[in-house]
């Protein structure tokens, strides 16, 4: 345990140096963001461990008392401001498209983290490339930079552009991490809700390989987990993929938090190096023990999820467009191309029906 804890320290020393322009409402998001930030789990015991304690003792402290003082500062959301959390899932290095945001979720809450909800973005939505006259597909916007903060900008630009939502904070993950944290967590049981029978699944060397389960309950190595979240090959298409995404996230959370941070230490250690290796956020590090104290005390499967989708609600449709020199599968507003206004009532719609009044 005691070489653990060095270790673990080597890992997030150089992580702990406060970054001042985080504020404090931005904080309460973060429960939000430990749908998938498995990094929570070992601030568990700051208390027990010296120099975690006294990097952020002070903050939780001052923050549970709803202050402005020491490391929290003045938020720059008005009262009542709901907050927006970005979560984008990227191949990753070996794969096709490695830079591609095959996952766009975004979840919604009150500045104290209360009502939340979540939108899926299919990764076919064709927008218009920020500040240019072209279009494109919404999920190859990332790439399109070389410079991944810049990246993130035009993805950013673009959900407003679609959804009317300012995105407050961000977390870019890929495969290869979603893959270390399911075999770290000894594997997922999931129910596939109708046979999936994939003869062009994507293989190595823009090869194919047939990948199949049956109705029922599984269980799922990282590998597989994998391949049952990123098949396409249904009659629903990229929506049952979707589906999927939402039913890892919640089950992933679900195993995370079941952890013990004494008798499953190597797991949470192994998982924080997972974190910090195909990881990147704007979320500061030692607001993470705040966070953790607030998600202790809310149930996510409570979140209401939805999908811009051409079926349930009826806002796109899909077709096809040059792009590239390519003719692409599109997905476009019902409403036409680059009207999003039945989309943007749509999600004030549902952020309001779903928002408990205090």
């Amino acid at each position: 345990m005691q070489e653990g804890l060095k270790e673990l320290n080597k890992v997030i020393k150089p992580k702990l140096e406060p970054k001042q322009q985080k504020v404090a409402l931005g904080k309460v998001l973060k429960k939000i963001g430990l749908l998938m930030m498995i990094v929570i789990f070992f601030f568990s015991a700051v208390y027990s461990i010296p120099y975690l304690g006294n990097a952020l003792k002070r903050e939780i402290f001052i923050a549970a008392q709803g202050q402005t003082m020491g490391l929290v500062f003045p938020s720059a959301l008005s009262p009542g401001s709901r907050v927006n959390l970005l979560f984008a899932g990227i191949p990753g290095q070996g794969y096709n498209g490695e830079n591609m945001t095959d996952t766009i979720i975004i979840i919604n809450s009150g500045p104290k983290g209360e009502s939340p909800v979540g939108f899926s973005i299919p990764r076919d939505l064709l927008v218009k490339f920020p500040q240019q006259n072209y279009y494109t597909k919404i999920n190859a916007l990332y790439g399109s930079s070389e410079d991944k903060k810049e990246g993130i900008r035009l993805l950013e630009s673009a959900i407003k552009e679609v959804t009317g939502l300012n995105i407050d904070y961000y977390f870019v993950f890929d495969l290869n991490g979603v893959k270390n944290i399911i075999d770290a967590l000894g594997g997922i049981d999931v129910t596939v809700q109708n046979d999936i029978y994939d003869p062009k699944f994507p293989a190595p060397y823009d090869s194919y390989e047939t990948f199949s389960l049956k109705r029922g309950v599984h269980h799922l190595d990282g590998e597989t987990a994998l391949k049952y979240l990123r098949s396409r090959n249904n009659p629903e298409g990229d929506f049952s993929r979707i589906k999927r995404q939402q039913e890892v996230l919640n089950i992933l959370k679900n195993k995370i938090t079941a952890l013990n941070f004494v008798w499953d230490f190597p797991t949470i250690l192994s998982l924080w190096k997972n974190f910090n290796s195909h990881t990147s956020t704007d979320i500061d590090i030692t607001d993470i023990k705040y966070a953790w104290n607030l998600v202790s005390k809310t149930d996510f499967d409570t979140i209401k999820f939805t999908t811009l989708d051409m079926e349930e609600n009826r806002l796109l449709i899909n077709d096809s467009m040059l792009l590239g020199g390519i003719n692409a599968y599109i997905l476009k507003p019902i409403a036409g191309i680059d009207d999003f206004s039945q989309i943007k009532n749509f999600i004030s719609g549902f952020i309001g029906q779903n928002t408990v009044q205090n």
